[in-house]
């Protein structure tokens, strides 16, 4: 099994990708192995669940999310979000989606950046451009219920936010 950043509850031992526990922080279920098929991983960065209970795997060294069902199985990979560092996903099932490595030369055709769209549907329906290459892209992605969005850089250590408007 590979390591990943799922961003497990201190509690609880580090996490391997796919790795469900109970409240409690028993393991229950473990899924995936590192590889380029359906259910496998390169460079996790990212996980968030929408209302139906789909986890949504940032899966950066595949250019693509991955989502699965609650027990783990499969469901589908969205390539359209880019090379994905990280995913958060509202109450709204808007899906939030951070890539700050997509280039010519490891995913040709897209731009670093934020992009917004349905966890329904998987629409791109909104992308936030990186500001300027002395700012860069964030890594990390969240909101709030205002509609602002956040980016956090781990080799600045700051956080931004854009507001609607």
């Amino acid at each position: 099994m590979l390591r990943c950043n799922l961003r497990p509850d201190s509690r609880f031992p580090a996490a391997l990708p796919g790795d469900i526990f109970r409240k409690t922080g028993k393991q229950i279920a473990t899924w995936g192995k590192h590889g380029k098929g359906q259910g496998e991983f390169d460079q996790l960065h990212g996980i968030a669940m929408d209302s139906q209970g789909r986890i949504f795997v940032a899966d950066r060294g595949n250019s693509r999310v991955q989502i699965f069902d609650s027990n783990g199985k499969f469901v589908a990979e969205w390539k359209q979000f880019g090379r994905p560092s990280d995913v958060a996903i509202d109450k709204n099932d808007v899906i939030y989606v951070t890539d700050d490595q997509s280039n010519q030369n490891n995913n040709p055709g897209f731009k670093t950046g934020i992009r917004i769209g349905s966890a329904k549907d998987g629409k791109v329906t909104s992308f936030i451009p990186t500001p300027s290459a002395e700012v860069a892209t964030p890594e990390g992605v969240g909101f709030d219920d205002a509609g602002n969005v956040y980016g956090s850089w781990t080799g600045k250590m700051a956080v931004r936010r854009w507001t609607k408007g």
